[in-house]
């Protein structure tokens, strides 16, 4: 209901349990964290590579930002799908956490660091993906500043929640933590900031080459907002890669017994 669809609303009824931000997986009550997005991740990054590189993931790798519950599955998606990647997280303990449990080959400590990986791995044949601990506005900047273009380029952040779910460049976690509290709406405005900058990287790093796609996160209307008037320029991965799977009855598709009886499926 258009009076009622705003995120001070949204926020409120979330607050009391009456909403959540629905996605093709991650909002939905059969959300079960990244096991439950591997498929579709893989089959997104399966589906870049043979419309972009006749197939053939050979040497490319990914620039992504977002190793939380949905973002978790992307460095294990993309190693299955032949292609390297580099996942910027800005908390150490999720990173810490898909290195434990595999779905993260290595940590680099610099960006420096993690692109070397990435030359040694492309020379070796073997797709890695790495985690840098780092705000990915900040690393998406600085490679677009480098002219260092990645083969694809996406984001899994939780833009969607520019509140909760993205760190403002120059922030600390605690900081935001506190000002969430303090000042909801400083939060809020300076996460969409460092949105449009990151979305800003995205587009030069489109302009040089890159394959560069939004991830369902809603990051492109929040740059939007705060004035990157050509945000829209890359596409959205649902029409450019998943609809085509859906024609062909292939996608990331999830089974649900409402009986609760595993015999059914």
């Amino acid at each position: 209901v258009h009076g009622w669809a705003t995120w001070e609303k949204f926020n409120e009824l979330d607050r009391r349990g009456l909403m959540m931000y629905g996605q093709m997986t991650a909002g939905s009550w059969i959300y079960i964290g990244s096991q439950g997005i591997v498929q579709g991740t893989y089959e997104t990054f399966a589906s870049v590579v043979r419309k972009h590189f006749d197939g053939n993931a050979a040497g490319r790798w990914v620039l992504t930002g977002g190793l939380g519950g949905m973002g978790g599955a992307q460095p294990l998606a993309a190693t299955m799908a032949g292609l390297s990647m580099l996942a910027v997280e800005v908390n150490q303990e999720r990173i810490d956490m898909r290195l434990r449990t595999k779905y993260l080959d290595e940590q680099a400590a610099t960006l420096d660091d993690a692109l070397a990986r990435l030359k040694a791995a492309a020379a070796q044949g073997t797709p890695v993906s790495i985690g840098l601990c780092a705000n990915a506005a900040d690393v998406f900047h600085e490679l677009a500043q480098r002219g260092t273009v990645p083969d694809v380029v996406t984001d899994q952040t939780s833009a969607h929640d520019p509140l909760n779910g993205y760190l403002p460049q120059g922030w600390t976690l605690a900081q935001a933590a506190a000002m969430r509290k303090s000042d909801p709406a400083a939060v809020v405005l300076a996460a969409k900031e460092s949105m449009a900058a990151q979305v800003q990287a995205m587009l030069a790093l489109q302009a040089r080459g890159a394959v560069v796609f939004d991830y369902g996160n809603n990051i492109r209307q929040m740059a939007k907002d705060q004035g990157v008037a050509n945000a829209f320029d890359f596409p959205g991965f649902v029409p450019a890669y998943i609809r085509p799977l859906f024609c062909e009855g292939i996608g990331p598709f999830r089974w649900v017994a409402l009986s609760g009886d595993p015999a059914d499926i």
